[in-house]
């Protein structure tokens, strides 16, 4: 893993657009796996800024919340406004999860499917989570290797994507800890408050399942980049 500090996440932000900016240039019909938050926000803007680099270049969602009492804040609609329309990304591109049903379990074997069928994953957007977690992998005994329906930690249902809603969701849909780590590139992303105990144990070098992130250290091509004063305080 190699890391860099940033003052700002501006910065911070715009390194990680041109690793996408050289990655795309290189490989046009290349795989994005897309996390969503605050943390990789500014680098999607930065995209947003070169939509004709994008024609051929395809998404699929690190994951999905499950029950929301608003479809404001599902990932989806997340992506939708940072990435998909910015860049004009078109249905046979994107590959999203489906919410509109009642077995998410079929619904991660299909996701599962298309990532068998699409991928590898090319280049794995991730944000550290305030727990260690990606995605919706979350700290446990064992972690999911593939897509699955996650049930989220009491730090992932106040989540800032959630807002101030009283209803919160206690489960989702995520790429597994093996779907992350197969990806050929990753991008990791720590900014935002709160993240010093979970970026003390990854910078620890320590492989441990209550951080799932410490996993990135056992793959050989991860760019970390970290705003110094999430990290630092």
């Amino acid at each position: 893993m190699t890391i860099q500090y940033f003052e700002n996440s501006e910065a911070m932000s715009q390194t990680a657009a041109n690793f996408v900016f050289d990655a795309v240039r290189q490989n046009p019909e290349l795989l994005l796996c897309t996390a969503t938050g605050n943390s990789p926000k500014g680098l999607y803007n930065n995209m947003a800024t070169l939509p004709e680099l994008f024609t051929e270049m395809r998404i699929i969602p690190l994951d999905e919340w499950i029950d929301l009492p608003t479809p404001e804040a599902s990932c989806h609609a997340f992506i939708e406004k940072y990435l998909l329309d910015p860049l004009k990304i078109s249905e046979d591109r994107y590959f999203g999860f489906n919410t509109d049903i009642e077995d998410f379990e079929n619904e991660c074997d299909r996701i599962q499917g298309l990532l068998k069928r699409e991928g590898p994953i090319d280049v794995c957007i991730l944000g550290l989570g305030k727990n260690g977690h990606l995605g919706f992998n979350e700290p446990a005994v064992a972690l999911g290797l593939h897509c699955h329906v996650a049930t989220l930690a009491p730090q992932s249902q106040e989540h800032d994507m959630l807002g101030s809603s009283t209803s919160k969701p206690t489960k989702g849909m995520t790429l597994g800890m093996q779907d992350i780590l197969a990806a050929k590139r990753i991008i990791l992303l720590v900014a935002g408050e709160g993240k010093e105990a979970a970026t003390m144990k990854l910078l620890s070098r320590k492989i441990s399942n209550d951080c799932p992130a410490t996993w990135l250290w056992k793959h050989d091509n991860v760019d970390c980049l970290m705003v110094r004063k999430a990290a630092l305080k």
